[in-house]
């Protein structure tokens, strides 16, 4: 006699308990903040940096890592909907992932108001007053964790490992270059520059935060390996995304003639990492199986 029964693996197994409410008011929140950078602030705070007197590389700069953010931006209500019907053990990892992000900007805005010019506060209260809430919602919203015995960590083949540790290598090498080489050149240039003290601090604001993203991508790669197998794809898929946005606005900039200071080693070490960072990803073997000896 035959049985129907499949053997289904622990990840398929474990629903999603993620409160679909604080989803959904996260990704709405998280929707108006990248329409709020991308529709309202980039036109007066782009005119002002173009128009100020700092050096040509760094506004070329700047003005390219707006235009990444901005993508990455939309990147975070989408992911928030896409976790909606994911189980548990991806949940947990990408929201607090999601968390980190956003609570960085939130606190970076808060800092930087204070440091750099307490009259910048209305043109940066907004982002702040929607990062906040976002990163809350985001963390609460992280589902309990599974009962019963806990997922064995991912195991990758030897190439998809050794295509990790290149991943990890490059991203710490665009970590420390991006945080440390332009510490005293962008961001200097910036605040030596006459640019308006609310288009100043916004712009000041999304470097740190460009330095904490940097930092967060070879963090967020070991801590995938202690994960199951579905939250290391989703992460590493994640994570090649907002690299992969980075490398385009940086190669659209030089291609375009809009940052011809601009080098073309940036495009192609982000282009890299995220290439290495999708392949390392373990791949689907979750799907279930008849068990043996059954028809």
């Amino acid at each position: 006699m035959s049985s129907s029964l499949t053997t289904r693996s622990p990840e398929s197994r474990t629903a999603t308990t993620a409160p679909p409410r604080a989803l959904w008011w996260a990704a709405a929140l998280a929707a108006i903040a990248a329409a709020l950078h991308t529709f309202v602030q980039t036109g007066p705070t782009l005119d002002a940096l173009m128009d100020g007197d700092g050096d040509p590389e760094a506004r070329q700069g700047l003005r390219m890592m707006w235009h990444g953010m901005s993508a990455i931006a939309w990147t975070c209500p989408v992911v928030l909907l896409l976790l909606r019907h994911r189980p548990a053990t991806v949940t947990r990892p990408v929201l607090g992932l999601i968390a980190l992000l956003n609570g960085s900007q939130a606190a970076l805005f808060a800092v930087a108001a204070l440091w750099v010019d307490g009259a910048s506060w209305p043109l940066s209260t907004p982002q702040w007053a929607l990062h906040a809430p976002v990163a809350f919602l985001a963390w609460r919203a992280r589902p309990a964790r599974p009962a019963g015995r806990p997922e064995p960590p991912v195991r990758r083949g030897r190439g998809r490992l050794a295509l990790l540790w290149c991943a990890i290598v490059v991203a710490v090498l665009n970590a420390v270059v991006h945080s440390l080489a332009t510490l005293h050149s962008w961001p200097d240039a910036l605040l030596a520059s006459d640019t308006a003290s609310g288009p100043k601090l916004t712009l000041y604001v999304m470097w740190l935060f460009s330095c904490v993203l940097f930092c967060a991508i070879p963090v967020t790669m070991v801590w995938s390996r202690r994960t199951s197998a579905a939250a290391a794809r989703f992460l590493l898929g994640y994570l090649a995304v907002l690299v992969t946005a980075l490398a385009v606005s940086w190669a659209v900039t030089i291609t375009f003639g809009f940052g011809p200071d601009l080098t073309p080693v940036g495009p192609f070490s982000l282009g890299l990492l995220a290439a290495l960072t999708a392949l390392s990803a373990p791949p689907a073997t979750d799907r279930p199986r008849r068990p043996e000896g059954k028809d």
